[in-house]
């Protein structure tokens, strides 16, 4: 069963970054394009005067966007330590849902959510919010992995299927977004990273409560090239 849009397990998730530091690790050595990257050149080429970034983590895209496009931007994560990383980058950050956020209709013109919408347990009502707080052809900009993401990892692992089953990913996007949005667009970000030791292995596999931790890993040899599958998908009101 997948976890990742389980209220609880997400909590615990994001109580604290040491589990998005041992995540972010592995991508030390990433080839290709940066998915980080096309997502921030797809809020710039809207030339956004107001932003809405939901469940955007420590902050680092949130506090690129106010400094380089000059915008106005509201931060809003479920998790309060998320949110006390942001407000130290000196963003307007909140606790907040983004099945029910607090802002009257038309009030940005570009939303972001990054790695962030298979969280959400009622993904359409989500989606549903994002486009009602957006004006008439505003944006979204929704970053998310297929399921070939970290294949190889994965099935060192013990757990191949995992982003199979996930609620929002590169598979079902834009069918997703495009019952609340009049266009969606698709960029794929694929690549690899190199994994050269055992120990980067297990403290990704142990920050992913999201499924039990196997006793051993599977036969592999090092360095583990894994692939890498993130997808921008960007959706216009």
């Amino acid at each position: 069963m997948n976890q990742l849009d389980d209220p609880e397990v997400v909590r615990e998730q994001y109580a604290d970054e040491a589990n998005l530091a041992a995540r972010k690790a592995i991508y030390a050595t990433a080839e290709g394009p940066d998915a980080r990257e096309l997502a921030f050149q797809a809020v710039a080429a809207g030339r956004p005067r107001r932003v809405l970034e939901v469940g955007g983590g420590e902050g680092e895209l949130a506090e690129r966007i106010v400094r380089e496009l000059d915008a106005e931007l509201t931060f809003v994560d479920q998790s309060e330590r998320m949110v006390e990383l942001a407000r130290g980058r000196g963003l307007d950050a909140s606790v907040g849902d983004v099945q029910e956020l607090p802002y009257a209709d038309e009030s940005f013109e570009c939303a972001v959510a990054a790695w962030m919408l298979y969280h959400v347990p009622d993904l359409g009502r989500a989606i549903g919010e994002l486009a009602r707080v957006l004006v008439p052809g505003g944006r979204l900009v929704a970053v998310t992995n297929g399921a070939e993401h970290l294949a190889e990892l994965r099935e060192v692992a013990g757990h191949d299927a995992f982003w199979t089953g996930m609620s929002f990913r590169r598979e079902n996007g834009a069918e997703l977004l495009g019952r609340a949005f009049s266009r969606v667009e698709r960029l794929d970000a694929d690549g690899w990273v190199t994994i050269s030791d055992d120990d980067a292995v297990w403290a990704y596999i142990h920050s992913m409560s999201v499924f039990p931790a196997p006793d051993r890993l599977q036969p592999h040899a090092l360095p583990l090239r894994v692939r890498r599958c993130p997808t921008i998908f960007v959706a216009t009101k």
